[in-house]
């Protein structure tokens, strides 16, 4: 799947992290799901001040970091597993992801580290 849009391929990531979260029991404040499309770039993004400094009070940036791409790399490794396409739509959402400005770029970044580059573009 190409995504023709950061946005799109925001969402995706997103979407992965919420069910990922989902299915380990693990719970996402409404904080914490509004900083996955934190981009001062995405114009389809309204960033939320106060919901930015509500996470702030409920975890610390480093935690945050660790427990989404914890569950980036889940996510991955699980839709990997099932259909070996899946990897590709992780770099494809990355390397769409990194011509704008997007939070979560670095979390996937964090989590999959050499898996999302393309080393070979043919």
């Amino acid at each position: 799947m190409r995504f023709t849009s950061e946005s799109e391929a925001k969402r995706f990531v997103v979407q992965k992290v919420v069910a990922q979260a989902e299915r380990e029991g693990v719970a996402l404040s409404k904080a914490e799901r509004h900083m996955l499309s934190w981009s001062e770039a995405d114009p389809d993004f309204k960033p939320d001040l106060e919901l930015a400094s509500a996470l702030d009070q409920e975890i610390s940036t480093e935690e945050y970091e660790a427990k989404v791409s914890r569950l980036i790399r889940l996510a991955y490794d699980r839709d990997g597993n099932e259909d070996k396409s899946a990897r590709a739509q992780y770099r494809d959402a990355y390397s769409k992801l990194n011509e704008g400005d997007h939070y979560i770029s670095w979390m996937i970044k964090r989590a999959l580290g050499l898996k999302v580059f393309n080393w070979w573009p043919f």
